[in-house]
Order: structure tokens, then sequence, then C-alpha cells
């Protein structure tokens, strides 16, 4: 089976070919920028896009899996309804992305930048986000249960109406939160 080269998807890029709905399982692409594309529906299990730059890139409906993302640009880009497992997110920004309806399951995003991020209505389940930034974040009705935040900053943000069980959030920060109806074991870090 061939897999989807660089140089392939910089072609179809200046060719101006729709990447929509791709499947880029296992290619290499580290580093491409991607930045802008309509790439809703693809698919990128096993695939390699570290540093990638997919800056205001359109993912709706996009399926990541056994994927690395570490460094990765998502920012302002729309990630709507993606689903993404097992994935490495270290050090990735995702600041002003649209993450609405989303899922992050067992993923590593540590140190990732999630500022500003809209993530209603999301699953984040035992995923690892710690050492990153959620300031201004809204994860109202998000499904939060068993997620690593220690270490983590939420200055402003808005996580009423979540579910948080078996979440850590030790030495996370906490400044002028929104927390209405949230659901924790023990006593509330905020």
């Amino acid at each position: 089976m061939e897999y989807l080269t660089k140089e392939e998807v910089e072609k179809m890029i200046k060719e101006g070919k729709s990447l929509k709905g791709l499947d880029f399982s296992f290619a290499e692409l580290d580093g491409i920028d991607l930045s802008g594309q309509d790439l809703s529906g693809a698919v990128f299990t096993g695939a390699e896009l570290r540093n990638a730059n997919l800056e205001g890139a359109n993912l709706e409906d996009a399926f990541i899996a056994d994927a690395d993302f570490s460094g990765a640009n998502f920012k302002s880009a729309n990630l709507s309804r993606a689903v993404l497992q097992r994935v490495n997110l270290r050090n990735a920004n995702f600041e002003n992305a649209n993450m609405n309806k989303s899922q992050l399951l067992v993923c590593d995003a540590s140190r990732a930048n999630f500022s500003n991020a809209k993530i209603r209505q999301a699953r984040l389940e035992s995923s690892k986000i710690s050492n990153a930034k959620l300031d201004n974040a809204d994860l109202r009705y998000s499904n939060l249960r068993a997620v690593n935040f220690k270490n983590s900053s939420f200055v402003g943000t808005k996580i009423s109406f979540t579910d948080m069980r078996k979440a850590q959030f030790q030495g996370a920060w906490f400044e002028n939160v929104e927390a209405e109806n949230v659901i924790v074991y023990g006593k509330a870090p905020w």
C-alpha cells in the first residue's frame, strides 16, 4: 500500500487540488504547511505531522489516531466534531481554535496552548493536558473525566456544566473561573 508523501501533498496544494476527505494515514508530513486548507473529513491514522502548520485549517469531522502532531500549530483551526485518539499533541498550539463537540481520547497535550479555544460539548477523557495553558478557553458542557490537568493554567476559563470526575489538578492555577454545576469528586480546586 502506498502512502501520500510530503512532496505529493505540497504539489496538490500548489495545483489547487482538494485535500478534503483525503486519507493521510501513515504519511510522514513533518513541518508541512497546511494553513488554511480544507481537511474536513480527512483521516490521519498513524500520520506524522510534527511541527506542521495547520493555522486556520478546516479539520471538521477529521479522524486522527495513533499519530504525532507534537509542536503543530492549530491556531484558529476548526476541529469541530474531530476525533483524536492516542495522539501526541505535546507543545501544540490550539489558540482560538474551534474544538466544539470534538473528542480527545487518551491524548497527550502536555504543554499545549488552548488559550481562547472553544471546546464546548467535547470529550477529553483520559487525556494528559498537564502544564498546559487553558486561559479564557470555553470548556462548558464538556466531559473532562480522568484528565490530567496538573500544573495547568485556568485564568478566565469557563468550565460550567462539565464532568470532571477523577480529573487531576495538582499545582493547577485557577483565577476568575466560571464554574457552575461542575461534577467533581471531593473538594473543587478553585
